[in-house]
C-alpha cells in the first residue's frame, strides 16, 4: 500500500529539556506485584509442571497466519512465513483433580512451511481434550475462572533481521484432540513490515513503535474456546513487564524489508521513532486511532527519513492540538502538562496527551462543542520517570526527581498532590493563551499526565475557578473496571435510614452495565468532570454512617457541586428538567425516551443519604463516558462562560445527545465495551480537594 493513503506521518522532534534542580534520596523500587499484595496477580502454577510420560508421536503443523519466522520472496513483493529448523512448540493439559499440569514438547528437524514434528512424550489417558498448543513454549501458567491461561512474551527489544524476524517471536496458538493429527496454528500477534530510504538510514540503530497502550512485554493468552486466545496485558504474574514501546535494534540498510512483532490491540495514536546511537532521531506520527489486528502482516510501505535526523534538541514549543473555530469572543483553553517524563519520553507523553484529549472530546457534550476549544500540550522534562511514593499521609518514602513533585501513597490516593505554585507558574509562563492575556490561570484548567504505573487520580480546585487534575497512566494503559455500589438508599425523603437501604438487583446492574475502560476514563471523570466542569462526585460509600459533607461550594465565585442537591423536593435541576412551563420532563421524553432516566436519586458526594443526584448512573459514579443531562447542561454553561458567550437553552437542546455508550450498546473497541474477560477492578478515587480560597491567597502568582 502507499503510505500516504493510510497514514498521516508528521515529523517531530525528540526534546531534551532541563528539569528542576532538587536533591533526593536514592530511588528504592517498590516490591514487584505478588499474589499477596495484588489480588489481581495470578498464581504461577509452573512448579506443578510435569513432562508427559515417554511415548513417541509424530504430526505435521502448519499455520493460518504467521509462523516462527518471516522471509521475502525472490521478487521482494510479499512475505512468506515458515518454520525454522529446530523449532519447538508445546502441548498442555491440566489434570484439575490431581492439581497437575502436563506438557509435551514437539520439535522439527528440517523446518519449512508445513513441517514434520516429533516428540518422545505423551499425556496420561485420563486428561481431558482438546489440548492447548502454543508456540513458542510457555514459562508461566495460571488458572482463572476454571480456565488454564498462559504467560506469553513479546520482547520490548527485538534484533533486526533483514527480511525476517527472530525465532520465537511469533506467539501462536492451536488446539489438538490427540498427539498425531495435524495441528493448525493461528498467529496471536501483529507484525509490521516496513522499508526505509534516505541518506540517514545507515546511521539508524533503533526503530521503535510507541503507543498509548501496551505494545510489548508480558501478557496472558486466555483461550476463547474457538481456536484462538485473548491477549491481555492488564492482568498477569508477579514480575511481569508491560511496555508502550517496542523496538527493533541493529544495523539497517535502505530498501531492505524489516519486521517488528507487537501485541495486538487498538492504539488511540502511535508513532515510529528512528534513532541513531547518539540521541538523534526522526519521528513519524500516526494522528488517528489505529488497530493492530491479531494475525497477519501490516505493510507500512517505504518510509522516507531524508538525509538528516529531524530532532530539535531543546525544543519546548507548545503544541496546539485543537484550535477553536467557533465565532465567540475567545477560545475555551485547556492546558496539558507532563509529569515524570524524561526528555526522551516526551514524545510518548505527547501521544498520551492527545489520546486523553481525544477521549474527552469524544464524550458528550464536549464532542458537540469541540470547536470552542484551544488545547495546548505543554512540555517540560523531569530528571526521573514516575512519581514519588508516600506513606499515604504525605510523607515521601521513595522519591522521584520530577518537575512538579507529584506524589501519593502506594495504595492510597487521598494525599495525591504536587507543587501547586509551580504548576500554575509553569502554565502562566508557557501557555500561549495565558501569556497573551486571553485568559488568567483561573480560567485554564490543567491536566497533569503522570508517567507512573500506579492507579490514582485527583483534582485540586480553588474558589476562583483555578484547578488542576492529576492522572497517572495506570497499569501502563491496561484495562480497568469500575462498578456500581451493591446497595443504595431509596430515592425519597425518609427519617429512618437503615430501613431504607435496598439491594441493587442483578437485572438493574445488567441494564446499567459494568464500565470497562482505562486511565483515560479517570481523565474524563477527574479532569472533565471535576476540574473543568466543577462537578461533585455522585458515588457514595455503602456504609450509611458515611460523613455528609457540606456543599457550600455552590456559592463560590465559580460554583462547585451544582450537580448535586441537599434537598429532595427542590433540586437544582427541578425547573430546567422536571417542571418548567410545559412540563419539561414530559416534553423531553417525547423527544427521546432516554431522557426518562432523569429523576431524583438519593446518594451522592460520598454519602448514601441526604444527597441527591439527577440520574441513576453517570461518569461521576463509575467513570463511564457519559455525563447526565443535568451535568451536560452545567458543562455547556461553563463552556459559554469561559468563551464569553451566552447560554441558550434552545441551542443546547438542539445539540444535546442523551446516548450512554455503555447502556445504549454503542461502545466501540476502545471505549467502555463489555467483555467476557475480567478487567482489573479498581476502587473509587477520593473526592476533589477543594481549597476554598483564591489561588492568589494560596500564594500562586
Amino acid at each position: 500500500m502507499e503510505m500516504n493513503k493510510r497514514y498521516l506521518w508528521l515529523a517531530s522532534a525528540l526534546l531534551v529539556l532541563a528539569g528542576c534542580a532538587k536533591t533526593f534520596d536514592p530511588v528504592v523500587e517498590p516490591e514487584p506485584a505478588t499474589k499477596a499484595n495484588d489480588p489481581w496477580v495470578l498464581e504461577d502454577l509452573s512448579p506443578l509442571m510435569k513432562l508427559g510420560p515417554a511415548e513417541k508421536h509424530a504430526l505435521r503443523a502448519d499455520f493460518a497466519g504467521t509462523r516462527s519466522t518471516v522471509a521475502m520472496n525472490e521478487a521482494g513483493t510479499s512475505a512468506s512465513t515458515v518454520w525454522s529448523a529446530g523449532d519447538t512448540f508445546e502441548m498442555y493439559a491440566l489434570d484439575a483433580a490431581a492439581n497437575e499440569l502436563y506438557y509435551v514438547p514437539f520439535t522439527t528437524v528440517n523446518g519449512g512451511a508445513d513441517a514434520h514434528f516429533t516428540t518422545d512424550s505423551g499425556f496420561p489417558e485420563s486428561l481431558p481434550t482438546p489440548y492447548d498448543v502454543l508456540y513458542p513454549g510457555v514459562e508461566k501458567f495460571g488458572v482463572t475462572d476454571g480456565t488454564l491461561v498462559y504467560g506469553v512474551t513479546v520482547p520490548t527489544e527485538q534484533p533486526a533481521v533483514p527480511g525476517g524476524i527472530a525465532d520465537g517471536l511469533a506467539v501462536s496458538y492451536a488446539t489438538a484432540d490427540n498427539l498425531t493429527d495435524g495441528v493448525h496454528f493461528k498467529s496471536q500477534v501483529s507484525i509490521v513490515r516496513f522499508k526505509m530510504r534516505g541518506g540517514v538510514v545507515s546511521k539508524v540503530r533503533k526503530v521503535s513503535i510507541k503507543g498509548a497502550s501496551p505494545l510489548a512485554g508480558d501478557a496472558i493468552a486466555w483461550p476463547d474456546g474457538e481456536g484462538s486466545v485473548d491477549i491481555l496485558q492488564d492482568i498477569g504474574f508477579s514480575g511481569d513487564v508491560h511496555s508502550r514501546t517496542v523496538s527493533l535494534v541493529g544495523d539497517f540498510v535502505a530498501g531492505q524489508d524489516y519486521f517488528i512483532v507487537l501485541l495486538p490491540g487498538t492504539q488511540s495514536s502511535f508513532q515510529m521513532v528512528f534513532a541513531d546511537g547518539e540521541g538523534h532521531s526522526t519521528s513519524k506520527k500516526a494522528v488517528s486511532e489505529f488497530t493492530f489486528p491479531r494475525g497477519g502482516i501490516l505493510d507500512f510501505g517505504t518510509i522516507d527519513l531524508g538525509d538528516e535526523f529531524t530532532d530539535e534538541t531543546g525544543d519546548t514549543t507548545p503544541v496546539l492540538y485543537m484550535q477553536a473555530t467557533a465565532d465567540v469572543p475567545k477560545p475555551v483553553t485547556i492546558a496539558v502538562v507532563p509529569e515524570g517524563f524524561t526528555a526522551d519520553e516526551l514524545d510518548t507523553y505527547e501521544l498520551l496527551a492527545k489520546s486523553a484529549m481525544d477521549a474527552l472530546m469524544a464524550t458528550e457534550p464536549f464532542n458537540h462543542y469541540r470547536e470552542y476549544f484551544n488545547v495546548w500540550i505543554l512540555k517540560v522534562a523531569s530528571n526521573e520517570s514516575g512519581a514519588s511514593i508516600t506513606d499515604g499521609n504525605g510523607n515521601i518514602k521513595t522519591a522521584r526527581d520530577t518537575y512538579f513533585g507529584a506524589r501519593w501513597g502506594q495504595d492510597a490516593y487521598g494525599d495525591m498532590t504536587a507543587d501547586d505554585d509551580l504548576v500554575f507558574d509553569f502554565v502562566s509562563e508557557n501557555c500561549p493563551d495565558v501569556k497573551q492575556g486571553i485568559h488568567g490561570t483561573n480560567e485554564v484548567p490543567v491536566l497533569m499526565i503522570i508517567n507512573d504505573n500506579r492507579y490514582g487520580g485527583i483534582c485540586h480546585g480553588w474558589s476562583d475557578g483555578t484547578g488542576y487534575c492529576m492522572a497517572p497512566v495506570s497499569y501502563d494503559g491496561g484495562r480497568l473496571m469500575w462498578g456500581y455500589p451493591e446497595t443504595e438508599a431509596v430515592s425519597v425523603t425518609a427519617t429512618a435510614r437503615q430501613s431504607n437501604i435496598r439491594q441493587v438487583t442483578d437485572e438493574e446492574l445488567e441494564e446499567m452495565g459494568v464500565n470497562i475502560g482505562d486511565w483515560r476514563n479517570t481523565v474524563v471523570h477527574e479532569f472533565g468532570g471535576h476540574c473543568f466542569s466543577r462537578l461533585a462526585d455522585e458515588y457514595w460509600y455503602e456504609s450509611w454512617e458515611g460523613k455528609v459533607s457540606s456543599i457550600y461550594e455552590q456559592s463560590w465565585p465559580v460554583p462547585y457541586s451544582l450537580n448535586i442537591s441537599a434537598t429532595y423536593n427542590r433540586p437544582g435541576w427541578k425547573a430546567d428538567l422536571l417542571d418548567g412551563d410545559l412540563n419539561a420532563l414530559s416534553s423531553l421524553t417525547e423527544k427521546d425516551s432516554r431522557y426518562g432516566r432523569i429523576g431524583v436519586f438519593q446518594g451522592a458526594d460520598v454519602s448514601m443519604f441526604n444527597r441527591w443526584r439527577s440520574e441513576r448512573i453517570s461518569c461521576m459514579i463509575d467513570n463511564r463516558f457519559y455525563f447526565s443531562t443535568w451535568q451536560r447542561m452545567i458543562i455547556v454553561k461553563r463552556i459559554m462562560t469561559l468563551c464569553g458567550g451566552t447560554f441558550d437553552a434552545d441551542a443546547f437542546w438542539a445539540k444535546d445527545d442523551p446516548t450512554d455508550p455503555l447502556r445504549d450498546r454503542t461502545s466501540n473497541s476502545t471505549y467502555g465495551q463489555k467483555s467476557r474477560v475480567p478487567a482489573r477492578p479498581v476502587p473509587v478515587l477520593p473526592s476533589p480537594v477543594l481549597h476554598g480560597n483564591s489561588v492568589e491567597t494560596a500564594g500562586v502568582k
